[in-house]
């Protein structure tokens, strides 16, 4: 079944569009065009961006949607998807009462010779972006503490898991120094790190000690980057604090940081990939594939994407709570006989807790892992647990293993939360097609 055909068949697309778990799992617009790039699908988060209606956005011709420049820009991209190439740009919509929408567009061609478009609307990070050049919602939303001081280290930014770490509400350490959460004995310490930054622009991920309001120091995990202005001079530094101090207690199970906020810009080369598995994915959610070749695909998909050692998807048997082990790579056949795990107290459920993939050095020697001795016996030392949901049902997990420690430190949060998203979405179709 071609992707035109099966997203017009009116029982998938009420599985796919109306399903309000389905829907809210879909933050993104999402557009699929057919060969001559006339608009065959819209998701509901579309419809409300473009103020057109998914019945009025039907048969549309995809440069309707955008202003004068943007239809140039969008026709120039479409000669690439001729070619079988993906692409990332950006353009402005132009919705039906007249607004100007600034969108991120990230192109992909189907099999059957269409388009499928994920926008991400810019609005905010535009008008942002012309005050401090960071972006707020991001910010504020982050489980970490986010600081950012000016160029003579005051604070000029103080956000509320900063509060919660530190214990200074916002109105009284604005402006302050920050040298206010910096112990006396780590004041020598804090001094080289800020040559390291002045030299390197960036630290990452550096243990050390602050201390709270109180007076109780705290072990944090910080990352300090120099910030400059559109002609490059430079403004100031961007702070992260991470409190690792139940970590510490806890002694080696220590969820490494991943980087809260990325470059929107990474190599083209790799975004094609990540693009095209994605494309992949979604059409053999909505093609006559098998549940199995779906999975098959994951765990290939993930694979090549992280470089990862191993990988191991199980599905969530709600009636039984267990975990069932469906498709993996790179694990033996005493691994492979351990097809169900229990989900209580597994690091699948911690994953699904906090609702975002979740990684753990030194695995092998983890109580939570329910295979530690496989896994010491693969000689795997890091592990990223994908948590598989829609909205708030569960529907599995995604792990993928390494055996160098260092490597899944270079893999974008964004980019693990967004192929969850999408292989939950993709499954969930399956699962209601069966």
């Amino acid at each position: 079944m071609t992707l035109n055909k099966a997203i017009t068949d009116r029982k998938l697309l009420n599985d796919a569009v109306q399903s309000e778990s389905i829907a809210e799992a879909m933050n993104e617009c999402l557009w699929v065009g057919d060969k001559k790039h006339h608009t065959i699908y819209v998701n509901p988060t579309f419809e409300k961006t473009s103020e057109y209606p998914l019945k009025e956005a039907i048969g549309r011709y995809c440069t309707d949607f955008f202003d004068d420049e943007g239809k140039k820009i969008i026709e120039d991209h479409h000669k690439l998807r001729t070619h079988g190439m993906s692409s990332q740009y950006e353009a402005t919509m132009l919705s039906k009462s007249g607004k100007k929408i600034p969108l991120l567009i990230s192109g992909a061609p189907t099999k059957s010779g269409g388009t499928i478009g994920i926008f991400t609307n810019l609005t905010k990070l535009k008008k942002l972006a012309e005050k401090e050049r960071l972006s707020t919602q991001i910010i504020k939303n982050s489980i970490e503490a986010i600081v950012v001081l000016n160029k003579n280290r005051k604070i000029q930014l103080w956000n509320t898991s900063a509060q919660k770490i530190f214990g200074y509400k916002e109105q009284e350490i604005l402006n302050k120094s920050i040298n206010l959460i910096i112990p006396q004995e780590e004041e020598d310490v804090n001094k080289k790190l800020i040559e390291e930054v002045e030299k390197n622009k960036i630290i990452r991920n550096y243990e050390t000690l602050r201390q709270s309001k109180t007076g109780e120091k705290i072990s944090v995990s910080v990352s300090v980057a120099k910030v400059t202005n559109e002609k490059d001079k430079f403004i100031g530094y961007l702070v992260t604090y991470r409190d690792i101090s139940s970590q510490k207690r806890t002694s080696n199970e220590l969820q490494k940081r991943f980087e809260t906020i990325q470059d929107a810009y990474k190599e083209l080369g790799f975004q094609r990939r990540q693009m095209d598995y994605l494309a992949e994915i979604t059409e053999s959610a909505v093609s006559n594939a098998s549940l199995d070749s779906l999975q098959n695909l994951i765990i290939s998909a993930i694979v090549l994407l992280s470089k990862a050692d191993a990988a191991v998807l199980r599905l969530y048997n709600k009636k039984n709570k267990f975990l069932e082990m469906v498709s993996h790579i790179g694990i033996d056949k005493k691994w492979q006989s351990k097809n169900r795990i229990e989900f209580d107290n597994s690091i699948a459920q911690d994953a699904f807790e906090i609702k975002r993939p979740l990684l753990m050095d030194n695995v092998e020697a983890s109580d939570v892992h329910k295979s530690r001795n496989l896994v010491k016996s693969h000689k795997f030392k890091t592990l990223i647990s994908i948590p598989l949901f829609l909205s708030k049902k569960y529907l599995g997990s995604l792990n993928i293993y390494s055996k160098d420690p260092g490597k899944f430190r270079l893999i974008e949060t964004d980019f693990l939360q967004k192929f969850g998203q999408q292989c939950s979405l993709a499954i969930s179709i399956k699962l209601h097609k069966l």
